[in-house]
């Protein structure tokens, strides 16, 4: 509707007019007719605002309205019947308020956290009612303890919308003006009440009474015009407040943590070179068939014999690479005596050469024995990661995906001794890949970029690297599929690869790795294919949670206009990731058995929290609905 804002500005305008007059008549004249009235008046405008919402297609935030509707209409019977029984009209007014807690829950907000601070109000007046002689409650002090407590609840829940900045401006101060209104107007309540308070009293009470309900009313048109759309509570209370503590921790030790930057390498000579200078005698390339066939390894093999630097090969790595590659790598690492190690081709034989290097410092260990954060100390050999592809960024992490070769278990070791020494990024290495490797190589990257970028572990430098990372991959990529010899473009990528690595290495990524994870240890799926389709069903889902972070991440990597709202960047973006997926045959969805779905949500589930600090926290049966979403 093109003049959307002139119909709520009118709406708003006569709503104010008529609960100004009806408001007055009461608080002047008195009277219980008259009070239903002037309460009427709310009720009557809420279902106005329900029914013009559908009329007009205003579906901001769903339920909200109705919520507020529902809200208004206890109010309403609150009204009509507290004069004659107290007790039951401060029962209706405090189910009304749990309806108000339930409207600003379905904002999502800032949280719960904000409840603290009020109930500590609340608490405050509470006690103050109880030691205060002037007041006289008697038998319904239970009673007025209880509401008490609601009315806390509810404006701390106000709280949180008001702190949350992806949802509107004029909403948030609806809705905490209207809350802090309706705490007032029930301290006026009490004076007047219990206190032996005068018509001061009265006059007060009943005119910010009268100005909240109609703040609070006033919000749900608010709500439905813009746009905005609920995220459903996806993790109880106790469990979101552990992992968010646990991220809090992690964060602060963050600049205190021994990160290693690998140094890039331009090429095979050099590579074989620093081996040379630095005593090495004979290497371990650790690659997999398809890239030892197509003869990649070749050009490091001959540059090391050039040096006098020997070389063994293991080229039994598959895709997901497993424990059983890991364990053979580093027996033929000892079988020959090595002393280094090459990783050849994308992530899974990066992954291995890691899984290998901590067989070799650990041999009565095993992997699944490490999985976890830290759970592994020591010195690898020195690792030279040389990507065949733009997109793991493998050749930067301090992690290792493995995958158990009976349970077909994918799990994750991260440890910072698994970050390679040195990153060999010669394009000459990615040139003629396939188109199809190409694209979901790439969509890896870009995820990397993404997921780091929307995390709650940023910092400075790692949006900087995660913005040109996105950058590059965005002019880039379309560029190195199209034309697989376009050499300019390749070590473009592969530089954007090496930028999003070293952002998500420090600041982790999120859901669609969790996701993308289960699905290849279950089903092989190739990891950036994986990546790719999921990662647009996750940045929607995360919704507002993330729509400030993902807006400013399309406004600097250029994806969107630098003057275009939050909401409408963050859009653009979702768009942009389907658009270039389509433009490379990347397709919607992935086989998925939907038998196996709540197995793979859970292992998705502990692979994730407490760890990833993800815009919006779910748990296992949230999760479930990312595989419902990508499911064939």
């Amino acid at each position: 509707m093109k003049n959307k804002s002139v119909f709520v500005t009118v709406f708003a305008v006569v709503y104010l007019l008529v609960t100004a007059v009806f408001a007055a008549l009461y608080i002047v004249l008195d009277g219980v007719p008259l009070k239903a009235a002037a309460s009427a008046v709310f009720l009557l405008f809420s279902a106005a605002i329900v029914l013009a919402a559908h009329k007009l297609k205003f579906n901001g935030y769903g339920a909200y309205k109705f919520l507020v509707l529902a809200a208004a209409a206890l109010c309403f019977a609150g009204d009509c019947s507290i004069d004659a029984n107290f007790i039951a009209g401060m029962a209706l007014f405090g189910a009304g308020h749990i309806f108000y807690i339930s409207a600003f829950s379905a904002l999502n907000g800032v949280g719960w956290r904000t409840v603290l601070p009020a109930a500590a109000v609340g608490a405050f007046g509470v006690l103050w009612l109880l030691l205060y002689p002037e007041y006289n409650f008697g038998a319904i002090l239970p009673a007025v303890i209880v509401y008490a407590v609601i009315i806390s609840i509810m404006l701390g829940r106000a709280a949180g919308a008001a702190l949350d900045g992806t949802l509107p401006v004029r909403l948030r101060a609806c809705v905490i003006g209207g809350a802090v209104l309706f705490f007032i107007s029930d301290f006026f309540l009490t004076l007047n009440t219990f206190a032996g308070g005068g018509e001061v009293y009265r006059g007060l009470c009943l005119a910010t009474y009268y100005a909240a309900q109609y703040l609070l009313t006033i919000s749900a048109l608010t709500a439905a015009v813009s746009g905005g759309r609920r995220i459903k509570p996806q993790m109880n209370v106790f469990s979101r407040l552990y992992c968010r503590a646990f991220q809090a921790a992690f964060r602060l030790v963050i600049p205190l943590l021994p990160y290693r930057q690998p140094t890039p390498l331009s090429g095979s000579a050099e590579v074989a070179l620093l081996l040379k200078q630095n005593g090495k005698r004979r290497a371990l390339i650790v690659t997999d068939k398809n890239i030892y066939a197509l003869g990649l390894c070749e050009p490091i093999k001959a540059a090391l014999a050039a040096e006098g630097v020997a070389a063994s090969v293991y080229f039994g790595t598959v895709a997901n690479p497993t424990t059983s590659n890991c364990a053979d790598a580093a027996k033929l690492y000892r079988e020959d005596g090595c002393d280094c190690i090459i990783a050849v081709g994308g992530g899974s034989a990066m992954d291995c050469a890691k899984g290998a290097g901590l067989l070799i410092i650990k041999p009565k260990r095993t992997l699944k024995s490490m999985r976890g954060v830290l759970k592994v100390f020591g010195r690898l050999p020195l690792i030279i990661a040389v990507p065949t592809t733009a997109g793991t960024g493998s050749e930067t992490t301090i992690a290792a995906v493995i995958t158990e070769d009976e349970t077909r278990d994918k799990f994750t070791i991260i440890s910072f001794c698994l970050a390679p020494h040195y990153a060999m990024l010669d394009p000459e290495m990615t040139v003629g890949l396939p188109p199809h490797i190409t694209s979901t190589t790439g969509m890896d990257a870009l995820t990397h970029a993404v997921e780091a970028y929307i995390g709650r572990s940023t910092t400075s430098f790692t949006r900087k690297m995660a913005v040109e990372a996105v950058s590059i991959i965005r002019t880039n990529l379309p560029a190195a599929y199209a034309d697989g010899h376009n050499r300019e473009a390749r070590r473009q990528m592969q530089y954007a690869a090496y930028c999003a690595g070293i952002a998500f290495t420090i600041s982790y990524v999120g859901y669609v790795h969790a996701v993308a994870h289960s699905l290849g240890g279950k089903y092989n799926t190739p990891h950036g294919l994986a990546n790719a389709v999921i990662l647009p069903y996750v940045l929607r889902e995360y919704g507002p949670a993330c729509t400030k972070k993902l807006a400013r991440l399309a406004r600097k990597s250029g994806v969107a206009q630098a003057n275009l709202g939050d909401s409408e960047a963050a859009e653009q973006f979702i768009r942009f990731v389907e658009e270039l997926n389509k433009s490379m045959n990347i397709p919607e969805q992935l086989k998925v058995d939907e038998a196996d779905i709540p197995a793979l949500a859970a292992h998705a589930d502990k692979e994730a929290n407490p760890l990833y600090p993800v815009p919006a926290l779910m748990d296992a049966k949230a999760l479930r609905k990312i595989y419902y979403l990508i499911k064939e």
